[in-house]
C-alpha cells in the first residue's frame, strides 16, 4: 500500500488544514477537484486498515479481521495489509488463514524478512520442520544481522536434538555479533542438555561477562551447578538470579529447597518466609515454614504456620493433619481433636484422623470413648488391619483381653499376612492366660516376619521364664538382639535366660549392660538382685531388690522372698518418699506402655 500518497488525500477529506509529512517527491500532483478513483480507493483502503489497528488494539479482533479484509479488497497490492492479516488471523487460531495471507505477502515481496519468520513460525507450530528450517535460513541469508532468525532456527535444531547444528547455528551467530548475549545464552543451555556441565558453565558465565542484568543467565548457572552436585555454588547463582528478580517464586523456592539439603534451615525458612511475604496466599510457603518449625521442635510456631495455611485452605485434610500433629505434639489435645473431628466431617474414612483421634482419648484418659469409634471405622472400613490393631490394644489397654482376641481374630481373617496382628494376639493371650496360644501365635509371628525382634524376645523369654527350652530361648534371644542391639530389655531377657541355665557369670555381665541402656525397671533390679545373690553378693543382692520394691512398692513375692532371704523387714529400708516416685513412675510407663510390653513381657 502506497500509504505516503494517502496522507494528502485523507487530509483533503477530512477537510483539514494540516500539511502531512510526507518526503518530498512522494506526494502525488492532486487537488481537491482533481482526486481519481484509485487514490480515492486507496484512501478508503487507508481507512479500512487504520480502523483495523485501532479495533485490533482494543481487543476487537473480529472487528479489526473485517477492516482488515475491507482494505485488502481495496489494495490487494499492500504486503502491509496482508502481513496484518497473517497475523491477525494466527491471534485467532485460524492457521491456515495465516498461511495464506502470509504466502500473498510473500508473492508481492518475496524477500519481506518479517513475513518470511512469521511462516517459518507457523511451519513450526504444525511441525512441518523442514520448511520451518529453509525460511529461517533463507531469513538468515537475505539479512545476515537478523539476530531472531538465528535464535528460532538454533533453538528448533535444539528441540529436533539435532544439536551439532544447533551449535552451528549459535557460533554463527556468534561470529556475526560477538556481542550477542543470546549466543552464549542458549549454548549453555544446550550444553547443559547434552549433560556437557563444564561447556555449559563456561557459556553461562561468557554470557553474564556480556550482561551482568540477564536473570536467565544465572539461573542456567544455577541449574548446571545443581546438576553438578556444587549445592552451595548453585544457590549464590540462584541467588544473583533473585537480585534481579526477587518476586521469581520458582527459583526461591528452588533456593529454599537447596537450603533444606544442606540442613541449613534456618536459611531455608528465610527463604520460606520471603516467599509468605511477597504472597500471603501461597499457602504451600507457610506449610514448608511448618514443617522446618516441626524439624527444630519449635511446635508453637510450627502450630501457627499450619494454621495460617489451613486457613487459606481449610479443605486440604494433609494440613490439617500436620496442625494434628504437631498439637499433639504440644499436648493441646482438646484443639488437636477439633481439627481431627474437622477432617472426619471432610472424609469419614481417614483413617489417620480416626487412629489419632484414638490416641487423643488415650491421652486424655477417655479410652472407653475410642472404642466405639474405632468399632465404627472397623465396620465402615473391615479391609484396613489397623483399625483392627488399635481397637485391640484398646481392648488391651481397658483390661479386656478377650474382646481384643475377639477383634485380633477378626482382623487376621481380613489380613492373614498381618505379623503385628498375632503377636497383639499373643499379647491378648498371655493376659487371659492362655500360655499354649500366646506361644502359637508369637510362632505365627515369626513364620510371617522372621527377624521380628520382639516376637524373638518374647517367645525366648517366655521359654526362659519357664525354664524351659533354655538353649532354644537363648538363641531366640540372641536373634533379637542382632536386630536391637542396644535394647536392655533384650539384653535383661539374655541375663534371665542364662541365670535360667546356670551361667551365673553370663547373667551377671549381661545384665550390667542391659541396666546401662534401659530406664530403671522393678523387674530387672530384681532379676539382677536374683543374679547376685546366687553369686554369693547377698549385700548387693538385697541393694538390687530393695531398689525394685522402690519402684515398684506393691510386689508382694518379691517382699516375701526379702524376708525369707534373712535380709528383715522391706518397710523399714524402703524410702517413706517413694508413693511419689512410684505415682511419677507409673505415668512414665502409661506413656510408652506400648513399646515396653512388645520389648520385655
Amino acid at each position: 500500500m502506497k500509504l505516503l500518497h494517502l496522507l494528502p488525500l485523507l487530509a483533503l477529506g477530512a477537510a483539514s488544514c494540516l500539511a502531512p509529512a510526507v518526503p518530498a517527491g512522494k506526494m502525488p500532483e492532486a487537488s481537491p477537484g482533481s482526486i481519481s478513483d484509485s487514490q480515492q480507493q486507496q484512501a478508503d483502503a487507508y481507512l479500512h486498515f487504520m480502523n483495523g489497528s485501532m479495533l485490533e488494539q482494543e481487543g476487537n479482533l473480529d472487528g479489526a479481521m473485517k477492516e482488515y479484509e475491507a482494505a485488502f479488497r481495496l489494495d490487494p497490492g499492500s504486503v502491509e495489509v496482508a502481513q496484518a492479516l497473517a497475523t491477525l488471523s494466527i491471534h485467532q487460531g485460524k492457521t491456515e488463514d495465516a498461511v495464506a495471507y502470509a504466502q500473498k505477502a510473500l508473492a508481492l515481496d518475496p524477500k519481506r524478512t518479517e513475513t518470511l519468520m512469521l511462516l517459518a513460525g507457523i511451519n513450526s507450530g504444525r511441525k512441518k520442520y523442514d520448511e520451518a528450517i529453509v525460511l529461517y535460513r533463507k531469513v538468515i541469508d537475505i539479512d545476515p544481522s537478523q539476530e531472531d532468525a538465528y535464535i528460532y532456527l538454533g533453538s528448533l535444531y535444539a528441540a529436533l536434538k539435532r544439536y551439532d547444528e544447533a551449535v552451528e547455528t549459535f557460533r554463527a551467530l556468534d561470529k556475526q555479533n560477538p556481542a550477542s548475549l543470546m549466543s552464549p545464552y542458549y549454548l549453555g543451555r544446550i550444553y547443559t542438555e547434552r549433560k556437557m556441565y563444564p561447556e555449559a558453565l563456561a557459556e553461562f558465565k561468557r554470557a553474564a561477562a556480556v550482561r551482568d542484568d540477564f536473570e536467565p543467565t544465572f539461573t542456567g548457572m544455577g541449574i548446571v551447578y545443581e546438576l553438578m552436585g556444587q549445592t552451595k555454588d548453585a544457590i549464590d547463582a540462584y541467588k544473583r538470579s533473585l537480585l534481579l528478580n526477587p518476586h521469581n517464586t520458582e527459583i526461591r523456592q528452588r533456593v529454599a529447597q537447596l537450603y533444606i539439603q544442606e540442613n541449613s534451615l534456618d536459611e531455608a525458612l528465610e527463604q520460606f518466609r520471603r516467599l509468605a511475604a511477597d504472597d500471603m496466599q501461597n499457602y504451600d510457603a507457610f506449610v514448608k515454614m511448618g514443617l522446618i518449625y516441626v524439624e527444630k521442635q519449635q511446635y508453637a510456631q510450627a502450630a501457627e504456620a499450619f494454621r495460617v495455611a489451613s486457613h487459606a485452605v481449610p479443605q486440604n485434610i494433609k494440613i490439617r493433619q500436620y496442625l494434628g500433629t504437631v498439637l499433639i505434639a504440644m499436648e493441646a489435645y482438646d484443639e488437636a481433636l477439633q481439627e481431627y473431628t474437622e477432617i472426619l466431617k471432610l472424609d469419614p474414612d481417614d483413617t489417620d484422623a480416626v487412629l489419632q483421634t484414638a490416641y487423643i482419648y488415650a491421652r486424655q484418659g477417655r479410652m472407653k470413648d475410642s472404642v466405639p469409634l474405632l468399632q465404627r471405622a472397623v465396620a465402615a472400613q473391615p479391609g484396613k488391619a489397623e483399625l483392627y490393631l488399635y481397637l485391640a490394644n484398646a481392648h488391651l489397654d481397658l483390661d479386656q483381653p478377650s474382646e481384643a482376641a475377639a477383634v485380633l481374630s477378626k482382623g487376621i481373617e481380613m489380613a492373614p499376612d498381618r505379623e503385628d496382628l498375632y503377636f497383639t494376639l499373643a499379647l491378648a493371650y498371655e493376659k487371659q492366660g492362655k500360655r499354649d496360644d500366646m506361644i502359637a501365635a508369637l510362632k505365627k509371628t515369626l513364620e510371617l516376619k522372621p527377624d521380628h525382634a520382639d516376637a524373638l524376645n518374647y517367645l525366648g523369654y517366655t521359654y526362659a521364664e519357664a525354664g524351659e527350652h533354655l538353649d532354644e530361648a537363648i538363641s531366640l534371644i540372641r536373634r533379637a538382639l542382632l536386630i536391637k542391639k542396644d535394647s536392655g530389655y533384650i539384653l535383661d531377657s539374655l541375663a534371665w535366660a542364662y541365670y535360667q541355665k546356670g551361667m551365673y557369670q553370663e547373667a551377671n555381665e549381661t545384665m550390667v549392660k542391659a541396666l546401662s541402656k534401659a530406664d530403671d525397671d522393678p523387674v530387672m533390679r530384681e532379676h539382677y538382685g536374683d543374679i547376685l545373690l546366687k553369686l554369693g553378693k547377698k549385700d548387693k543382692a538385697k541393694e538390687q531388690w530393695i531398689h525394685s520394691l522402690e519402684l515398684e512398692p506393691k510386689n508382694q513375692k518379691l517382699r516375701d522372698r526379702y524376708r525369707k532371704a534373712g535380709f528383715g523387714d522391706p518397710d523399714a529400708v524402703v524410702r517413706p518418699d517413694q508413693p511419689a516416685k512410684q505415682e511419677k513412675k507409673e505415668k512414665k510407663e502409661k506413656k510408652d506402655q506400648n513399646e515396653k510390653k512388645k520389648e520385655k513381657p
